[in-house]
């Protein structure tokens, strides 16, 4: 049975058509000759007929009153015109009874009617005085005249014969008009015959024309019908063959490659066909496979999450995602090597896989990130006991060549996957629930839930203002006094970025910071940061306040930018400022990766510009004996967690007492940080310490407010050295 779409709108639809259109196009052109001949015919047919009949009427005319006219021939002999023999006007163009018996003798020879007109002086037109023509009904047709506006009279008025098509009661007659003229050349009247009605004469041609058009139409239609049967069946394995490629690229479950081993271009095809769906399997197995670990890779895994969508919208599965990350895996990978890296991921992939089950769909999309799919109907356990459980495998560690080695990881839970709409979504909401736990300090599971969207939203907002901000320069700096507790006097200011939002009020560092270094805006933070220390010290210098130096931070990503050191010497040139006057202050973070970005070398360029290093937040992080051996810093600031309740903490104080000593021996000068009672301050200073910065005496403020607090701080200083003199 013929599909009638396929013949519309296939390739059998498209080559009908273009062999109608070329079959249309050769009828067509057939037709148009045939009917251009016959059209040429009928037209020559007519203008002898009409020739004849003038002919005739002009030697009857002639012959019969041979006396008043004669007819005048031109050298083919065609009519020129009918010349009267004197100045008898008046009397041989006037009606006579002779005039209608010739008249129709004439109308008898032509088969038409005939006519006799003679001009009228006065309206300057041409009127009939005698006619063979009558009406349907036998009577005599209205008067008629020949004037000004009629095809024939521009031709007659000058003497001229007129021969064509001219109106007659509202339709048209083939004839042709004799002008009679005197002997002095001017028109007298005019003899007119014809042969017939126009539609009439041109009848057959027009029922050819229409004969043709029929035949022509139902030959295209045979022509059609019989051409689409015959090439829909012809074509018929190229459909199948294009369905069997259709299916293949929507990764259906496939047989064999139909019509192969014909011998002609149908099995050619075929084997060709055969040859491309068993390449595809190939590289679907190597676009779908991580080749380290044998699961899923990510375009498995968007594939698998994309079903699972639809799946669980449609309510044929209830599928859950969970995200999981190994913790600080770039730490695995630094201490042992990638290799080593490597053989955990595949030795963990297989555990994730046993303790899932055969049913999870498991993938590996990025480097120490697995993501598990799996229908809720049929895990043996809860999703949060199989969250559980993979928390606990991980723990278990892994037998190497070099010892047991111990790894944690972190989970997103994602347990309604119906609620989204496109698998860009629920990945990023299972990355958020992944971060969750990572934030929490990992080795746990965060399930997603509304909430944290509606912060990563805030987030993101975030983000698009606070890059306004920076380019704004609306971001301040507080300043908090760094105390010598020996001398009273100021050791310097440490510079705070603070963020007053017009609409959103104060958003802490804590949070916009981490943002900046996230979005990659910290770059431009520190920049504005360093910029507007250096502005704030020269307007000291130049009001001659002794503020020492100030202190800013900067983060690990910006003093690894190739041109920091640049930006800070081009700051201290823009504000003519000697460089002892700034102190950068880094964490001990920017040693992670020391040998990938060349720290050393970095701040000894720092150094040499004479711009003071300082060691932040020693001790609570990654802090290493070698750092204070090897690197040019000229002092260290302790971390907080080392001071509060320092007073009646016994280890904090040996702690505190080891490190001062240390400190001592390399010839730091040492701040201690976040002292907020003066039983804090008072131990610390019995141990020795020379500087301390927290809340007691300051909290970070504008600059306008700093000589102030300042002049305020002395005298606090002055007075815990009464109570020690006291005590």
């Amino acid at each position: 049975m013929i599909n009638i779409q396929h013949l519309i709108t296939g390739i059998t639809g498209r080559i009908t058509s273009r062999f109608l259109l070329f079959a249309a196009l050769s009828i067509l052109i057939i037709a148009a000759i045939g009917y251009i001949k016959i059209y040429q015919v009928t037209a020559n047919n007519s203008e002898i007929r009409i020739g004849r009949a003038a002919h005739a009427a002009a030697v009857i005319l002639s012959e019969r009153f041979a006396e008043e006219f004669t007819a005048v021939f031109d050298d083919q002999g065609n009519v020129k015109a009918i010349q009267l023999k004197g100045d008898t006007a008046a009397t041989s163009l006037s009606f006579r009874d002779e005039y209608d018996v010739i008249l129709k003798d004439i109308g008898s020879t032509n088969h038409g009617a005939a006519n006799l007109f003679k001009f009228n002086s006065q309206t300057k037109a041409f009127d009939r005085f005698v006619t063979t023509f009558r009406k349907p009904d036998g009577s005599m047709p209205p008067p008629m005249s020949i004037s000004v506006g009629h095809p024939a009279y521009k031709n007659i008025i000058n003497g001229r014969i007129h021969r064509g098509q001219v109106p007659v009661m509202g339709r048209l007659r083939l004839a042709e008009l004799m002008p009679i003229i005197a002997l002095d050349k001017s028109v007298k009247g005019v003899l007119a015959v014809d042969v017939g009605w126009v539609d009439d004469l041109i009848a057959a041609r027009d029922e050819l024309r229409n004969q043709s058009i029929l035949v022509a139409g139902i030959i295209l239609i045979l022509e059609a019908l019989l051409g689409a049967a015959y090439i829909s069946h012809a074509l018929r394995p190229i459909r199948v063959l294009a369905k069997y490629a259709e299916d293949m690229a929507s990764e259906k479950v496939l047989g064999s490659v139909p019509f192969l081993g014909q011998s002609d271009e149908v099995g050619a095809l075929s084997e060709g066909l055969n040859r491309v769906a068993g390449l595809q399997s190939k590289l679907a197995h190597l676009a779908y496979t991580d080749e380290l670990t044998g699961l899923g890779n990510r375009s498995r895994y968007l594939a698998d999450l994309q079903v699972a969508l639809r799946e669980s919208q449609s309510g044929n599965g209830s599928w859950v995602l969970l995200h999981l990350s190994i913790d600080k895996f770039s730490h695995l990978n630094d201490a042992y090597g990638q290799e080593m890296g490597d053989k955990i991921l595949k030795r963990l992939g297989s555990r994730i896989q046993q303790v899932a089950g055969n049913q999870a769909k498991v993938a590996r999309p990025s480097a120490a990130d697995f993501s598990i799919i799996i229908d809720n109907r049929l895990a043996t356990d809860k999703i949060t006991v199989l969250a559980q459980n993979l928390i606990e495998t991980m723990r278990k560690g892994f037998q190497t060549q070099v010892g047991k080695i111990f790894i944690t990881g972190s989970i997103g839970v994602i347990d309604v996957l119906k609620d989204f709409d496109e698998p860009d979504e629920a990945h990023l909401n299972g990355n958020l629930a992944l971060r969750k736990a990572q934030r929490a300090g990992g080795d746990q599971y965060a399930i997603f839930s509304s909430e944290l969207n509606d912060e990563h939203q805030e987030r993101v907002t975030l983000i698009k203002i606070l890059e306004m901000a920076i380019e704004k320069r609306e971001i301040e700096i507080h300043f908090q006094p760094q105390i010598i507790l020996s001398s009273n006097k100021l050791a310097g200011l440490e510079a705070l970025a603070r963020w007053n939002h017009p609409s959103l009020g104060q958003i802490p560092p804590a949070k916009f910071i981490p943002i900046a270094e996230d979005s990659g805006q910290i770059v431009k933070l520190g920049t504005l940061i360093i910029d507007m220390a250096c502005q704030q010290a020269a307007q000291w210098r130049k009001a001659n306040f002794d503020f020492k130096h100030i202190a800013v931070n900067v983060s690990p990503i910006q003093l690894w930018q190739d041109n920091f050191i640049d930006v800070l010497s081009a700051a201290l040139e823009k504000y003519k400022l000697p460089a002892n006057c700034i102190c950068i202050e880094i964490t001990e973070s920017v040693f992670i990766d020391n040998t990938k970005h060349n720290t050393l070398r970095v701040l000894e360029l720092i150094r040499s510009l004479g711009v003071m290093l300082s060691l932040d937040d020693f001790g609570s992080g990654y802090s290493s004996l070698s750092y204070l051996n090897n690197m040019p810093f000229n002092q260290l600031k302790i971390d907080s967690s080392f001071v509060t309740n320092i007073d009646i903490d016994s280890r904090k104080q040996k702690v505190m007492r080891g490190i001062l000593s240390l400190t001592t021996e390399l010839d730091f000068k040492v701040i201690i940080e976040g002292t907020e009672t003066i039983e804090e301050i008072m131990m610390v200073q019995e141990m020795g310490c020379d500087v301390v910065q927290g809340y007691y005496y300051a909290k970070p403020a504008p600059a306008a407010l700093i000589p102030g607090i300042v002049n305020q701080v002395f005298r606090s200083v002055l007075a815990i050295d009464a109570k020690l003199s006291k005590d």
